[in-house]
């Protein structure tokens, strides 16, 4: 059966056009091969005298890659987590046809945790409406909410002992500093200004699908555009000294964002520590802060929230010093 050839397009789908009872139908596959599997069907089922629904004509797989295809704009990072969904989660639903699956059997039944389950469903839901399909109302797994860990605020000297001579310390410094694990690795050292000990953020650089990282000029939000005044010495001394080895447009931070997770992981683990990662860095900060008395404008500013409520809500842990003050505090009022 002869068909038009597959075209590759940005986001690295195959389409097909096909061209059947005076209808064009866009026929979408994650593969070439997958691409034309779906066109021959559709094709021999138009000449066997079918009618295409061409609404309800895509598996929940075919209807991802088709969801995907048609936001070319999307963020690299954004494709991967999409992918991820895609190849990992509701793995029964994937080869059906997108109106004819039993969304509350697939939910049920997926192992994966209530938190992914949410998210997962959230991105299914709008591919569902994306090719005309009515999402069902689903009972989803009741979410406990979980804390990050974190550094309390006397376990930051202990690691920033322990992170000395690192491979990650520039990293981790940067962490400490409130900046994502994205912005630290799109920084360079031109971004760096050691006459003004300030540490300029605009960038950032995520993992794609195919975990390449790719570098983009914007960061989360507008907020997270900023600068963030040196405060640890140290990094300026490891910016200053390795500044004489590399160009302006030289990136400080060069590993692969999994291994610069395992390497702070490993200083954690060496010095007794929670194991935080670098995220983690970035709610120590923000507790550390809280805790020596910031404003939570000086604080929102800094770290480049948004608004208030994520910083709170999120970020905001309570030190243990400060819980036993608390309650300290309050057995000395009844005694």
């Amino acid at each position: 059966m002869k068909l038009p050839k597959p075209i590759k397009l940005k986001s690295g789908v195959y389409r097909i056009q096909l061209k059947l009872g005076g209808k064009s139908i866009m026929v979408y596959g994650e593969t070439e091969a997958r691409c034309r599997q779906q066109a021959a069907l559709i094709k021999s089922e138009h000449r066997a005298g079918a009618v295409i629904q061409t609404k309800c004509r895509y598996t929940v797989s075919d209807a991802i890659d088709k969801y995907i295809a048609d936001r070319p704009k999307l963020s690299p990072a954004t494709v991967r987590g999409y992918r991820c969904i895609q190849h990992n989660v509701f793995q029964d639903a994937m080869p059906l046809i997108a109106d004819s699956v039993d969304w509350q059997e697939v939910v049920d039944n997926d192992r994966h945790s209530p938190k992914t389950i949410k998210n997962a469903w959230g991105f299914i839901r709008s591919v569902l409406n994306s090719v005309g399909v009515t999402p069902p109302k689903i009972n989803l797994p009741q979410m406990k909410k979980s804390e990050r860990p974190f550094l309390q605020p006397d376990q930051i000297k202990p690691f920033l002992n322990a992170l000395r001579g690192q491979p990650c310390e520039i990293a981790a410094l940067l962490g400490l500093h409130s900046l994502r694990r994205s912005e630290i690795l799109d920084l360079t050292y031109a971004d760096i200004d050691l006459s003004k000990n300030i540490i300029h953020v605009k960038g950032a650089a995520v993992v794609d699908e195919n975990s390449n990282l790719v570098h983009k000029d914007t960061n989360k939000n507008a907020a997270s555009t900023r600068d963030v005044p040196i405060m640890i010495p140290r990094l300026s001394e490891l910016v200053r000294l390795n500044a004489k080895n590399h160009q302006p447009d030289d990136y400080l931070v060069t590993v692969h964002p999994s291994t610069l997770y395992h390497q702070i992981n490993a200083v954690c683990k060496k010095a007794g520590l929670p194991q935080v990662g670098c995220h983690g860095l970035r709610h120590s900060m923000v507790s550390l802060s809280f805790h020596i008395g910031w404003s939570e404008l000086s604080c929102m500013k800094v770290a480049g929230f948004s608004n208030f409520a994520v910083m709170r809500d999120i970020y905001t842990h309570l030190a243990e010093a400060d819980k036993q003050k608390d309650i300290a505090d309050m057995k000395k009022f009844f005694a």
